[in-house]
């Protein structure tokens, strides 16, 4: 008789991996993945960490993935990469941010973003010139849809 080790998911996981579920996405892990393709239309979905997020009189921007440097990436990180690219040659993405506990904020669903690759980082860019004072930049990211 074979044991497996069931690894319970932190509460933020969970709500995670429902967001992404209600939303048609399947998920390679569903405890660490933050990003996926959704089955209807083939848009990638990005969970993208509040902390994260900037704010420049460009709009919001967040980190979606940088090269380690390493030879081999771990299968999520390349998982994440994989997203970005065809991210990228879609043109558009989706994404939604994730509170301190990497659960799904409250607020609008998803917001529409472009994925750009810029150095070795691919990074997600949404809203328009947001020129909020820093203490209010990214309390106004979160609902702030791509023009």
């Amino acid at each position: 008789m074979s044991s497996s080790l069931v690894v319970p998911m932190k509460n933020g996981a969970v709500l995670r991996a429902r967001f992404f579920h209600s939303h048609g996405v399947a998920l390679q892990s569903e405890s660490r993945s933050r990003s996926g393709v959704r089955e209807e239309d083939g848009v990638v979905v990005f969970a993208m960490p509040l902390e994260r997020v900037s704010v420049d009189a460009w709009g919001c921007s967040c980190l979606l993935w940088a090269s380690s440097g390493r030879a081999l990436e771990d299968v999520l990180s390349l998982e994440t990469l994989r997203h970005c690219r065809l991210a990228v040659q879609q043109g558009v993405a989706e994404g939604f941010l994730l509170d301190r506990d990497q659960a799904p904020m409250e607020g609008p669903e998803l917001l529409a973003i472009r994925v750009v690759k810029i150095n070795t980082g691919f990074w997600a860019r949404w809203g328009t010139a947001a020129r909020a004072q820093r203490s209010g930049a990214r309390a106004s990211c979160r609902g702030t849809r791509l023009q």
